[in-house]
């Protein structure tokens, strides 16, 4: 096969960059050439010299007043154009797009230049980006087995979500039944914030010789770090962490025996691969409120417990939580159930997709 260029755009966040990222060290060690284009926030790969980066501007037209909505669709057209310019440059065989807003330039300019896209979307519901200029892709490679809006004319693939090398270098981590319960509760700025003010009032509602076995890891954002000590300042957990972020994720989740965390692709994913049950709770602002679809998939593997914000009852949790640390064969069920959904190998089967949609196969 002769070397491709080949290009990645997405946007800044954790959920769209992690992919890219592993997507395009799988393809950096089959000798092509990967270029990648973001927003003027991105800076994915500046630990990666060998990808050149490019900014444009973007902005998302969502969640803004009229004269917001009318700022952004004028950025995006100019981010359009410079797009175009770019792509004439650079000549790609293919774009790859990750989704969100920052990516919608690029492949729709790609689509009018007739360079072939592929797109990858990570949840349930197509994302509103890879909606927007789907229909002219060639491919939408999926994270999960089935994505709901997908045009009908558009192929699928089912690829999995491309994950972070540390997490998958514990992907076999073995889940071990202990007398101490770790507890792992993590969920981004917004999620951090609704977890650090109901959490609690199920946690403290659990028997005082329960508390006793639990070492609690809970994400706080900086500015609630202190209510959320004085909440917990009586529980008589066995060991207390709170963190506005943790650094050693895949530690944290190969030791943890009950994860708490929102329904992002990206999270679910990891507790997918390392193997590891979950309480799910979806942050209920996302757009097409597609983490709810994320988390019914693993509740439905038997993998999770889905409990959605405006249903939650700190007594019905905590009497959740009792039964799973009173009965650990239950969570070794639902670990082994997540992990069943793994696809381990999914950058690499991602690379194998797009070299050979570059190279005009139809396999």
């Amino acid at each position: 096969m002769t070397q491709k260029v080949i290009v990645l755009t997405t946007g800044g966040s954790g959920g769209h960059v992690f992919p890219a990222q592993s997507v395009a060290t799988a393809l950096l060690k089959k000798k092509h050439t990967i270029i990648f284009i973001t927003d003027n926030r991105g800076n994915a790969f500046q630990n990666m010299p060998e990808v050149k980066t490019y900014h444009l501007m973007a902005e998302s037209v969502t969640g803004r007043s009229l004269f917001g909505k009318i700022v952004a669709a004028v950025k995006l057209c100019l981010g359009s154009w410079q797009a175009m310019w770019l792509l004439h440059k650079i000549k790609p065989d293919l774009v790859i797009g990750f989704g969100g807003y920052a990516s919608i330039p690029t492949v729709f300019s790609a689509e009018m230049l007739g360079i072939p896209v592929v797109l990858h979307e990570q949840n349930a519901i197509l994302g509103r980006a890879n909606r927007f200029v789907a229909k002219r892709a060639k491919l939408v490679a999926t994270s999960f087995l089935s994505v709901q809006q997908v045009p009908n004319a558009v192929p699928t693939l089912h690829v999995g979500q491309p994950v972070r090398a540390p997490i998958l270098e514990v992907a076999n981590a073995p889940f071990n039944e202990t007398k101490d319960f770790n507890l792992l509760i993590f969920g981004g700025s917004q999620g951090a914030r609704f977890f650090s003010r109901k959490l609690p009032d199920a946690l403290m509602k659990l028997d005082s010789n329960l508390r006793k076995k639990i070492i609690l890891t809970q994400q706080a954002r900086p500015e609630d770090e202190e209510a959320l000590r004085k909440k917990y300042a009586n529980a008589g957990f066995k060991k207390l962490v709170i963190q506005p972020f943790f650094k050693n994720m895949p530690e944290l989740l190969s030791a943890a025996h009950l994860v708490i965390g929102r329904g992002g692709a990206g999270t679910l994913t990891e507790v997918m691969v390392v193997g590891r049950p979950a309480v799910i709770i979806p942050l209920p602002t996302a757009a097409d409120n597609h983490q709810y679809a994320n988390a019914k998939v693993l509740e439905n593997a038997g993998g999770a417990i889905v409990i959605q914000e405006k249903d939650f009852d700190a007594d019905k949790l905590a009497e959740q939580l009792t039964q799973m640390i009173q009965q650990p064969t239950t969570l070794t069920k639902m670990a082994k159930n997540a992990h069943k959904l793994a696809i381990l190998n999914a950058a690499g089967r991602m690379a194998e997709v797009v070299l050979d949609v570059a190279e005009g196969n139809k396999k």
